[in-house]
């Protein structure tokens, strides 16, 4: 039995898909969105809240394998604290249900404190995970995913110009979710680590801003669409408008301010084993194609 959590979410998803595929016996944790498909493809499914130790035992007890998740809940008024009890949660239920092999999502640049923005919880997560001793994990650090681009859609088709207060011209890994998915379902599948180990994820190349913009525009018949940098207020005042909490949408600011300063690719260093295949052509074709 594999368990999954974050089986709504956008690389969670996706491993539950392909462990099925793989004819994996696999257990997911419904809480607000409805995981019926998953259900109907074979998924056991429990009901619970992450937030809550025992919703996570009923998710891991029995499970070899669980693939941990803390999602991105970014309407939450109370985001970091709330994260902070999921993570010691995870880890509670981890340790009490004897889960012998953990894949945990994170992403490039929390291993060190004082990440900015949302990695800052994820470093406080890699902390916890760190130490269950009885267990072997692997920690997946991803660049920024190139399915955040899309959040812009709507102010590129009402506005005609996509924006954020990350640098146009700095370029920066990202990767797709469909290859972060890939690695932690094959991993959890063969169970193939021991110990405490990590492995990141940078794409096939590093991508600005502005070179992201004319793809996107390109694909959806807009090659004049440009890309501009935006002062961090009217980035956090865009996403409240959004529906992000206040604090989320501080955090969120924050990181993009941190990739300008080069805390998620100062000293990063792309090679065979940290490169994953779609590149950002590939990827937005098939997230924009009608």
């Amino acid at each position: 039995m594999i368990a999954v959590m974050g089986a709504a979410g956008n690389v969670g998803s996706k491993v539950a898909d392909l462990l099925l595929r793989k004819h994996e016996d696999v257990r997911v944790l419904e809480h607000n969105r409805k995981l019926g498909e998953l259900r109907e493809c074979g998924a056991e499914v429990v009901t619970g809240d992450a937030l809550e130790v025992e919703a996570l035992r009923s998710l891991f007890r029995g499970a070899d394998a669980a693939l941990v998740v803390l999602p991105d809940n970014l309407a939450d008024p109370e985001y970091v604290a709330n994260r902070s009890r999921m993570s010691r949660a995870i880890a509670d239920a981890l340790r009490e249900t004897g889960v012998r092999h953990v894949v945990a999502l994170s992403m490039v640049g929390a291993d060190r404190d004082g990440a900015p923005g949302p990695p800052a919880g994820l470093y406080e997560h890699e902390q916890r995970l760190s130490k269950l001793a009885d267990a072997n994990v692997l920690v997946l650090r991803s660049a920024s995913y190139m399915d955040y681009l899309l959040a812009s859609l709507p102010m590129i088709q009402s506005q005609k110009i996509n924006g954020s207060a990350i640098g146009g011209d700095l370029a920066f890994p990202m990767t797709a979710t469909q290859d972060v998915a890939g690695e932690a379902a094959e991993r959890l599948a063969r169970r193939d680590f021991t110990g405490h180990q990590s492995k990141m994820l940078l794409g096939p190349e590093d991508v600005s801003m502005r070179e992201a913009t004319r793809a996107i525009g390109s694909l959806l018949g807009l090659p004049e669409l440009t890309y501009v940098e935006l002062p961090p207020a009217d980035v956090k005042g865009a996403l409240r408008g959004a529906g992000m909490s206040d604090e989320a949408a501080s955090l969120l600011v924050e990181l993009q301010l941190g990739v300008n300063r080069g805390w998620f690719s100062d000293g990063v260093r792309r090679t065979a084993e940290t490169t994953t295949p779609t590149r950002l052509e590939e990827f937005l074709k098939g997230a924009l194609s009608p």
